[in-house]
């Protein structure tokens, strides 16, 4: 909510400055342009800045390090191939599939790795690909994978803002997810107890807001799993290096995703057995 209310100030503040500009332009020019017109240049301008601002911000954004995309071409382990809107990671388990959304503004491929440690516990990763790496432009981004794939345990999940997407199209799409997968996040609608939900976050993380999180509570199902990792921070869910504002972790990347490779391995052997 409070990004929501600061993207409709920014906005609000844009559009007043235009209208200011174009009007002291309009008042010094002998030939008054008519109001209406008036009106429409300073909209006209306000939406071309916002478009300018907007497609710079989406396009600064966390790559993925050299370790993930490694991932791509290691023989071992869990096969990761290319699809249509992302990467299948196939692991030896036939029962039970995560679709994952990554975390705003991060290349997908940074989540490789835990991705690949999931797989290779057992649980089949689909890994989407989002336009301009943003999970709220493609909401249903898991539809095509539901259509064309059959498993008998789903889960649809994400990292941060990805997280709270993949909350909603569970929500949505009950009938059809078994359970939810949250790292660093926090859903936004209500999750009734059809759906199972595992939340993930680590101790060190200071993107993550507690306080929402707490707040957040209201809307988990009731048997909803929650695990704490020590010593993990925000950024090592994925491999992208230090992210603005988080905590410093005491654990590496990779101990931190095998705690999370588990937690998803033991959760859905729990859905399994619903």
């Amino acid at each position: 909510m409070k990004y929501i209310l600061l993207s409709v100030a920014a906005v609000a503040i844009v559009f007043g400055l235009c209208f200011l500009l174009t009007g002291l332009i309009r008042r010094k020019r002998k030939k008054k342009l008519p109001l209406i017109l008036h009106v429409l240049i300073s909209v006209g301008i306000g939406l071309l800045i916002i478009c300018v601002v907007g497609f710079c911000y989406l396009n600064v954004h966390y790559t993925a390090r050299e370790e993930a995309l490694a991932v791509l071409s290691d023989p071992t382990g869990a096969v990761v191939s290319r699809i249509d809107g992302g990467y299948f990671v196939d692991g030896s388990g036939q029962d039970a599939a995560l679709i994952f959304y990554p975390g705003a503004k991060v290349d997908s491929q940074a989540y490789l790795p835990l991705m690949k440690e999931i797989a290779d516990k057992g649980v089949d990763c689909f890994l989407l690909d989002l336009p301009m790496r943003m999970a709220i432009f493609d909401q249903n981004a898991a539809d095509h994978i539901m259509a064309e794939y059959d498993y008998p345990t789903v889960m649809v999940g994400g990292h941060s803002m990805g997280g709270m997407i993949a909350a909603g199209y569970a929500s949505a799409h009950k009938d059809a997810v078994d359970g939810v997968v949250l790292l660093a996040a926090y859903p936004t609608k209500p999750l009734d107890g059809s759906v199972g939900l595992l939340s993930v976050y680590g101790t060190e993380d200071k993107v993550l807001s507690r306080d929402a999180y707490e707040n957040a509570k209201q809307h988990f199902p009731s048997g909803a799993v929650e695990t704490v990792i020590d010593g993990g921070n925000h950024a090592q869910f994925g491999n992208y290096g230090a992210q603005e504002g988080d905590g410093e972790a005491t654990i590496t990347a990779k101990e931190q995703q095998t705690q999370i490779a588990y937690s998803v391995l033991k959760f859905a052997e729990a859905l399994s057995d619903r």
